[in-house]
């Protein structure tokens, strides 16, 4: 039986893969992000900013965290330094949506800041990982 698992083990050992279907899945969920703030503007964010007298512009870097970032990991392109500024953006999240239920739960139980929180532990996962072989600049 051991001998059985074994095999089915090595059979599924692909590293590179596991570092490919992390970079596109959790990156294509961060970029919708993006996508939104496209079409729909950062206004909202630039509220949150001014609501704690940071100047508006800085809404603007999300365009970089959810935009350019993402699809850079997606390609596998300067993959550390791109989910460098994932994290970033997860954090300024963190710190203008969720400040004040960072240690909640909610009405099921789960972390209030689950979401985000999945972002940032992930882009901190492809930091440590880098790009894998499949990517347009191996690391």
């Amino acid at each position: 039986m051991s001998e059985l698992i074994s095999k089915i083990e090595a059979g599924l050992n692909h590293p590179d893969a596991a570092k490919l279907v992390l970079r596109v899945s959790f990156s294509l969920m961060f970029l919708l992000h993006g996508i939104h703030k496209i079409f729909a503007g950062t206004g909202f964010i630039q509220g949150l900013f001014i609501d704690l007298g940071l100047p508006a512009f800085l809404a603007y870097a999300a365009y970089l965290g959810e935009v350019v970032a993402p699809i850079m990991i997606i390609l596998g392109l300067f993959t550390r330094f791109a989910a460098t500024a994932m994290i970033g953006t997860s954090l300024v999240v963190i710190g203008l949506v969720h400040r004040d239920d960072f240690f909640s739960l909610n009405q099921f139980g789960a972390w209030e800041v689950e979401d985000i929180g999945t972002y940032l532990f992930a882009s901190i996962t492809i930091l440590l990982l880098g790009s894998g072989k499949y990517a347009v600049r191996p690391d």
